[in-house]
This record gives structure tokens, C-alpha cells and sequence, in this order.
């Protein structure tokens, strides 16, 4: 999926989530190698963010959180559901220990 594709397809899938009336938030949108480094230096990440580069550094990744009552909300079957329908939109399937990615 190409970088406008993604973009595309993210904004119909938070077109649909808002629809059905779910509060969510928007997190790492882009970044930085910098950030990218960071967060595989603290073993969060398998890029490095210069010599291997994550889909978040080439605007092909987003995090969406869910939110219900002011806190996010990691309510598994509510992010089970969402993937299922970004798969059927050509997105990547969840990966189990970070439900909020989408690539």
C-alpha cells in the first residue's frame, strides 16, 4: 500500500469509527529517527529509525487509541473488531502485543 493509499484508507476506517460512535485518539502520525531510535534503543521497536526504518518514519503507520471516559481504553474485541475491518480494507493484521498500531 502506497503512502496515499494508507492515508486514504486510515481516514475511512476513522470515518467508520466515528460513525459507530467510538472516542479514540491519534498518535504517532510520523516519526522522527530520532524518536524512532528512542524507542528501539528502550526495545519497544525492531527499527532503528537510520539503517532500518519503521512504516511510522514513511507515513505508512498511525496508533489510534480508544478512549471511553476520559482514559484509553485497550478493550481487546474492540480492537480485534477495528483490525478485522482494516484487513478487509488491505491493511495489516494486529500485531497481538500492540493492538493500537495500524500499518
Amino acid at each position: 500500500m502506497t503512502r496515499v493509499e494508507f492515508s486514504k484508507c486510515i481516514v475511512q476506517l476513522m470515518s467508520m469509527m466515528i460513525e459507530e460512535g467510538e472516542d479514540f485518539l491519534i498518535d504517532y502520525c510520523l516519526r522522527s529517527a530520532e524518536e524512532q531510535n528512542r524507542l528501539f534503543k528502550a526495545g519497544k521497536s525492531k527499527c532503528d529509525g537510520y539503517k532500518i526504518k519503521s512504516r511510522h518514519q514513511l507515513g505508512k503507520a498511525v496508533d489510534i487509541y480508544f478512549v471511553k471516559d476520559g482514559r484509553l481504553n485497550f478493550d481487546r474485541k474492540k480492537y480485534e473488531f477495528w483490525h478485522w475491518k482494516w484487513e478487509c480494507m488491505g491493511g495489516r493484521k494486529m500485531i497481538s502485543w500492540d493492538t493500537g498500531h495500524w500499518e
